[in-house]
């Protein structure tokens, strides 16, 4: 816990004093002691750069408080390397594989599991690839790792969500809170087990430098409140699945020198509580305290109207919001937080590869 508050507020000074990774990009070039190396993305919306290119007709194309960076954006500058996407598409558009692109991840994805049929998938919305298959593409294009390359993962949020709608649809039809929350346990036990399978075969095709994160604290975002008062309880039973995927994968993952274990839940925490000391003046304990307004999406599209995916300076709630609110939307950070998360992970990093 000191450790991670330490870090924290490392990234507050950071902040205050204008050192973000991306104004500090021709100092870093200049010192000799930074690790310059590849950067290879896997995961889902929280990792995306750019899949989804319809987005960007709207000012968006990130889910964040756009045109503002990504954490894994902001980690690749760091070490020299740029991250675009692996393929775009979806939205009705075109998929089309980019073989200079190294960010695989993708909005929506599960660990292993397909697409959402409750989301708009196949030639409409979201291409959610899963992460299996996003290392089995990029495998596919060049065969294996090297150890001049840093590989991010990230992944299991969309499958802590899914058991939560396992475990409100049981309770909806009648089923005891608690035995409904076992009852979705197994199978989430079972992605934080594929994810860390995934981080093995990663580690056995070559790569060397594995930067694995759990799942945040989704309790900590505006979704778990207004989940709250659909299904009072709903924030509690939130942490406690992304609580069960995090320790299921720490078990799980291989005990090797070659993987650093990111606690992204307990940073998020840590930045929650100490939210106004960090610059925010919005934390994401009430449903509404989002940066990003609806955006004007066509019809097919509208249930994604208020998805950080499409926000843009133009759907800013005020002129700061991207440094005022930690959240865009309902669960994604803004620029502000992104960075923060940013430096939190490039700290242990740059600690991890001089050891």
């Amino acid at each position: 816990m000191q450790t991670v508050r330490r870090f924290a507020f490392l990234a507050l000074t950071c902040s205050v004093i204008g050192l973000s990774h991306s104004s500090s990009a021709s100092a870093d070039s200049a010192n000799p002691q930074r690790s310059l190396m590849q950067v290879v993305s896997f995961g889902d919306s929280l990792s995306d750069v750019g899949t989804y290119a319809y987005a960007r007709q709207f000012g968006g194309g990130a889910y964040t408080t756009n045109p503002g960076a990504i954490s894994v954006q902001v980690i690749a500058e760091h070490y020299g390397s740029g991250l675009t996407p692996a393929l775009t598409g979806g939205f009705g558009q075109p998929s089309v594989v980019h073989p200079e692109g190294l960010g695989y991840a993708q909005g929506g994805a599960r660990v292993a599991g397909p697409p959402n049929p409750g989301d708009a998938t196949g030639d409409t919305g979201e291409l959610q690839t899963p992460l299996t298959s996003q290392v089995a593409a990029y495998l596919q294009s060049h065969t294996r790792f090297t150890g001049k390359q840093l590989v991010l993962m990230q992944g299991g949020a969309n499958d802590v969500q899914d058991a939560y709608g396992a475990w409100a649809g049981m309770v909806a039809n009648g089923g005891e809170p608690a035995a409904s929350l076992q009852a979705v346990l197994p199978s989430l036990r079972q992605a934080a087990q594929q994810f860390a399978e995934l981080v093995h075969n990663v580690q056995q095709h070559g790569a060397t430098h594995i930067v694995v994160q759990n799942v945040p604290d989704i309790s900590k975002a505006p979704i778990a409140n207004l989940l709250d008062q659909q299904l009072p309880g709903s924030s509690k039973v939130l942490r406690r699945l992304a609580r069960v995927f995090n320790t299921a994968l720490d078990d799980a993952l291989p005990s090797s020198s070659a993987v650093l274990r990111i606690d992204a839940f307990t940073f998020i925490d840590e930045v929650s509580e100490n939210y106004r000391q960090l610059g925010f003046r919005f934390d994401g304990s009430i449903g509404t305290n989002v940066a990003c307004a609806p955006a004007n999406l066509p019809p097919a599209f509208q249930a994604d109207d208020t998805s950080a995916l499409f926000c843009s300076r133009s759907t800013y709630v005020s002129p700061h919001a991207d440094n005022l609110y930690m959240f865009a939307d309902a669960y994604h950070p803004t620029t502000h937080l992104q960075k923060l998360i940013a430096d939190y992970v490039v700290v242990q990093i740059d600690t991890w590869l001089h050891e």
